[in-house]
């Protein structure tokens, strides 16, 4: 590696760098706006901001490739203003040369990236739920390794797992007595939400406890199916997180968990390989900016590519927001759902960036 590659390398670095702060800007003002109709006496200014910070790299990660988009364009399009590219040409480099050290810059922009979404952002993400959660009446506390636990009056709740807009599975209701111990507990398969704070349970264990008499014996019931009210869906809404927020580990487990107990796995499965393919994008928007700033720089309309090139980020950002929530309704593999975005627009970069060089554009004439 000589000293133009590791030029290349900061330039991309620091540029990817600094679009990402600015994009995280972005993200806290329009946070901020989003949160200030939820502030009230218990879910104070000073909450809001610090959810909005916890939850911020959380959505700068799933922005990420956009931002090294961006960031590539912008320092690569400095190099050909100030004729530098040009320069490295003189000197006998490439294109496709010069497009190693901008790939390894981007290695080094994913591993940044992933290592943000992997530990503060998944961790920001349930961080902030519980923080605002615990700013409510109902007391909402999250915690992966022992699943969801809510209060209701005298009732505490806890759950298992909370499907995205699905059941509850492994559900125990304790009732509580005056005194705070439990008189009764009900256990539950499956809860499944009837509209506002009304459930149905189903393979439910009602356990009563003989606190006021001891010497009585435990009675035991089991019914098939039993409703009751407690909680909101809303509530769980908040405990519950998104899968698009939960790092790959604690996909992999719920993924697992659900296979276990066959359930369907398609969108916790879509969100762990949407999380496992990111790097790849990553690289993925930088072949891509490396054609346009070469045609930009020769045919004199950097604005006008460049503006292009923002474009097709956000296009492929689309793109892939609608294939993966597509695919599991549709019956695509996961797999293919994630890898087939990144691939396609790999490919097309590679090809125009070939297509780019001297040589090729001669013989195209």
């Amino acid at each position: 590696m000589n000293t133009l590659d590791r030029y290349l390398i900061r330039s991309v670095v620091a540029g990817g760098l600094g679009a990402s702060a600015a994009f995280a800007v972005l993200i806290l003002v329009f946070g901020m706006i989003d949160e200030a109709s939820k502030i009230d006496a218990g879910y104070t200014t000073l909450r809001a901001v610090w959810f909005v910070v916890l939850t911020t790299p959380g959505y700068l990660y799933e922005l990420f490739p956009v931002t090294v988009l961006v960031g590539g364009l912008l320092s690569l399009g400095a190099l050909a203003a100030h004729s530098e590219l040009t320069v490295m040409r003189a000197t006998g480099m490439s294109l496709l040369r010069l497009a190693r050290p901008v790939l390894v810059a981007g290695v080094i922009l994913a591993a940044l990236g992933t290592t943000m979404g992997e530990t503060i952002g998944a961790w920001g993400q349930a961080e902030a739920n519980t923080m605002r959660a615990a700013a409510t009446d109902s007391q909402v506390s999250t915690d992966l390794a022992s699943g969801f636990w809510l209060r209701e009056g005298d009732r505490i709740v806890n759950v298992e797992r909370a499907l995205v807009d699905g059941p509850l599975i492994g559900l125990r209701v304790y009732e509580l007595s005056a005194d705070g111990r439990p008189e009764r507990v009900l256990e539950a398969a499956r809860a499944v939400s009837l509209g506002q704070d009304r459930w149905r349970l189903e393979e439910v264990v009602d356990t009563r406890l003989p606190i006021a008499e001891p010497d009585r014996d435990v009675i035991v019931e089991r019914a098939v199916a039993l409703e009751m009210k407690f909680f909101n869906q809303e509530v769980i809404e908040i405990a519950a997180l998104d899968p698009r927020y939960m790092n790959v580990a604690q996909l992999r487990d719920y993924v697992a968990y659900l296979e276990r107990n066959q359930l369907d796995t398609s969108v916790y499965a879509t969100a762990m390989w949407s999380r496992v393919v990111q790097p790849i994008s990553v690289l993925a928007m930088l072949l891509v900016t490396l054609p346009f700033v070469f045609v930009a720089q020769r045919g004199g309309s950097a604005g006008r590519w460049l503006f292009i090139a923002i474009l097709l980020g956000v296009a492929y950002m689309t793109l892939t927001q609608i294939v993966s929530a597509l695919a599991p309704a549709y019956g695509i593999s996961p797999i293919l759902s994630t890898i087939v975005p990144p691939a396609l627009f790999s490919a097309a970069g590679l090809l125009a960036l070939y297509r780019a060089t001297p040589r090729n554009r001669r013989q195209a004439a």
